[in-house]
């Protein structure tokens, strides 16, 4: 009985804070970002067994109250241009769950730990009900500032002292992964930690970042920008890098083809480019730290491929995985393995498409398929009048998803990829309130 009070009452306190944008947008950050690592609250914190069925987790808890706030703005969900996709989600979710009862794996515990991680689809209604005007949109562009900076200020401390500083809560029950003080370690390089969370908002610095520094209309873009490169140059986070690099080259597709583009723009284009070629060429001759750091980072971009030492265990595990991934897609070609045994044991943070494929099977690729085209019908509009934005919001949703298909698992574990699809729709309603 008193564990049910424990529930209702966290509950309750979750939904007032989630009702309100501007509480809401932060706690939905500080959910994400496990507090940013420095005020340390594990989301998989266990609270206690419902009735035999299984652990009820912290996000258990978080998501009810998401659900229960998207209910009391039910009125505001025609706001929601997303329909189809919901629709062809919700279907593909009852099939996949329905599978593990034809193929003989189902376990309740199994279930609950599988289809968890789903809820961060559930970012994509919430933030579309809850930013409805351009204040709670400024209130949340204010948040990512804020909250990078802070990273990134932590994330310099941890790496220049080799050293590790959250404020553990609930220490006894919070855990994570690998006990050791830093992410990675290779050879004398030691990065720091906390990039594995600010890794949730770098897609917005970028946002953000591009757009204003294109269009002036703030002046921190580049300072946004200059934060994402840092990270992930601390990080040694190869995706990252690649992605930066995939986003590089789509927005100046996008810019130099643009017929009515302004000569300003071509300008800071160049400018921007030109700056990462210099101060690169400059670091390889005269930074020995930089060749040292460059060299890794070529090992761990190979790591992502066959060119990588075949004695390299982070590409031995993905390939293997892989390879049993398409094993069990074969058997399962229409639907997937479902949220059984088969898909459990598979799903793993480095591969994404794979991990929705074996769920899924070829139904998830034509779910991924409708978010997209969705999410293209509500950034289309800003074409002609907005372009600028259009570009930035394009680029970084083709960025996410060219590292979604090649190496994070954006669409299962991660809830950037919703807030992305969500802020489309926001900035189109936004749009039609301002006309």
């Amino acid at each position: 009985m008193e564990m049910i009070i424990a529930y209702v009452v966290m509950i309750v306190s979750l939904v007032l804070l989630l009702y309100d944008y501007r509480t809401g947008i932060i706690t939905s950050f500080i959910i994400i970002t496990n507090f940013g690592e420095f005020v340390y609250l594990n989301p998989n914190l266990e609270i206690g067994d419902f009735g035999g069925l299984g652990t009820i987790y912290f996000m258990d808890i978080f998501w009810i109250a998401v659900i229960i706030v998207i209910l009391l703005k039910k009125d505001k969900l025609y706001l929601l241009n997303y329909k189809i996709s919901i629709i062809i989600f919700f279907f593909l979710f009852l099939i996949s769950v329905s599978i593990p009862f034809l193929i003989s794996s189902f376990a309740v515990k199994d279930l609950i730990s599988v289809i968890r991680p789903m809820g961060n689809f559930l970012f994509l209604p919430y933030f579309v009900v809850t930013i409805t005007d351009i204040k709670a949109l400024n209130f949340f562009e204010k948040s990512i500032v804020a909250i990078s900076t802070v990273f990134i200020i932590i994330q310099c401390y941890e790496y220049v002292f080799q050293s590790r500083i959250p404020i553990r809560i609930f220490e006894s029950n919070s855990v994570y992964f690998g006990e050791d003080p830093y992410a990675l370690q290779i050879g004398s390089i030691t990065t720091g930690y906390i990039w594995s969370r600010i890794g949730y908002l770098l897609p917005f610095n970028l946002l953000f970042g591009c757009y204003y520094y294109f269009s002036e209309n703030r002046n921190y873009g580049l300072y946004l920008i200059g934060i994402y490169i840092l990270s992930i140059m601390i990080s040694l986070s190869r995706i990252w890098i690649v992605g930066f690099g995939f986003f590089l080259l789509i927005i100046t597709i996008l810019i130099l083809f643009e017929k009515e583009r302004e000569k300003k723009i071509l300008v800071k284009l160049f400018a921007l480019l030109g700056t990462f070629v210099i101060v690169g060429t400059i670091l390889i001759f005269t930074s020995s730290t930089f060749n040292q750091i460059f060299d890794i980072f070529l090992l761990r971009v190979n790591s992502i491929n066959d060119l990588a030492d075949k004695t390299d265990s982070s590409y031995i595990s993905r390939e293997y995985t892989l390879i049993q991934m398409i094993k069990v897609w074969s058997e399962y070609p229409i639907f997937g393995a479902g949220f059984s045994i088969l898909s459990r044991g598979l799903i793993t943070n480095d591969l994404g498409l794979p991990n929705l494929i074996t769920i899924f099977g070829g139904a998830g690729v034509v779910m991924i398929i409708a978010f997209i085209k969705e999410f293209y019908g509500n950034i289309k509009p800003f074409i002609q009048n907005y372009y600028i934005l259009f570009v930035s919001l394009f680029s970084v949703m083709m960025m996410i998803t060219f590292m979604y298909i090649f190496s994070i698992d954006m669409f299962y574990f991660n809830a950037t990829g919703a807030i992305l699809f969500a802020l489309g729709n926001v900035i189109l309603n936004i749009g039609k309130e301002k006309s």
